[in-house]
């Protein structure tokens, strides 16, 4: 008959056991998960459907391993399996997930803070602008704080082919809506800095898109420049403008300099915040300006 201290003992080294068993049930859990969200980071735009064998070369996981969480994928809708194909692809739940999350956010709430950030480290205007049909409005603008300063009217309409944020927004439009805007629209010019000749519009949109900003200098009112980059959701589209407004006395190189850091850095956060992600879109298919018939040379 165990004493006392033996009953003692035995428990102890049960609860040890226990405890032991639970703390590698919780590590393999996890391992499955981990290795769960490898497969499913595994499709891409690239690559959407994929058959068992590429998934386990792109995991380098064991064939039974991976075929095993397929199927609990599979099962609760995050995978799809078509049995003619013998292919995989992401399924509809996580697609429900994704709406939940995108709902949460919208630009504004996602720019406001970020815009005020850059106000604070270039101490200028900083306007939240986003497409309206034809037209670019500005919804929200942190003021700068210098006496001097440049200001904007919310609600107002501009053409999407005057200003760094109009140009901005398209930039991010693909070619062919590009073209079908400027069959239906005049390029009319409001200052001599206009653009307002086809083919050298289509050589600045080429170089927005290659640089990652627009930048203009009195093209809509004539009194300083303006940075404009793109902020960017979970599909890639720019959903919304951020640009920088400066009176033309402050406008000096190491001022631009400073501005272009601070406003691309805020638009990557701010995108990354509504799902953006650069290596999971394929680089945009356009033509380029300088193939057009007649365009000139990229570059300004």
């Amino acid at each position: 008959m165990p004493t006392k201290r033996g009953q003692s003992k035995g428990r102890s080294q049960s609860a040890g056991t226990a405890s032991q068993a639970q703390n590698g049930a919780g590590r393999y859990s996890i391992d499955v998960l981990n290795r769960a969200i490898n497969i499913l980071s595994a499709f891409s735009h690239a690559r959407p459907l994929l058959s068992l064998g590429e998934v386990v070369q792109l995991v380098e996981l064991p064939k039974t391993t991976v075929f095993r969480i397929l199927s609990s994928l599979v099962d609760r809708r995050f995978c799809e399996f078509d049995p003619e194909t013998g292919k995989y692809s992401l399924g509809f739940e996580l697609l429900r997930l994704a709406d939940i999350r995108r709902r949460q956010n919208n630009v504004h709430d996602v720019a406001l803070p970020i815009m005020r950030e850059i106000r604070n480290a270039v101490n200028e205007t900083v306007i939240l602008s986003v497409r309206s049909g034809d037209w670019r409005v500005h919804i929200d603008f942190v003021e700068g704080l210098h006496a001097m300063r440049r200001m904007a009217d919310l609600g107002v309409q501009a053409p999407l082919y005057v200003g760094a944020a109009s140009k901005m927004i398209l930039a991010g439009m693909d070619d062919a809506e590009v073209e079908e805007y400027l069959a239906r629209t005049k390029l009319v010019s409001f200052q001599d800095t206009t653009i307002t000749d086809e083919h050298l519009l289509w050589r600045e949109i080429g170089a927005i898109r290659k640089r990652g900003y627009s930048e203009s200098r009195g093209e809509l009112f004539s009194g300083g420049g303006a940075l404009a980059a793109a902020i960017k959701d979970f599909s890639g589209k720019t959903v919304g403008v951020i640009d920088i407004l400066t009176p033309v006395h402050r406008y000096t190189s190491e001022h631009r300099d400073l501005c272009i850091r601070v406003l691309l850095d805020g638009v990557r956060r701010a995108s990354e915040r509504l799902g953006y992600r650069p290596d999971a879109h394929e680089p945009s298919v356009t033509r380029s300006a300088s193939r057009r018939p007649g365009a000139l040379p990229e570059g300004r």
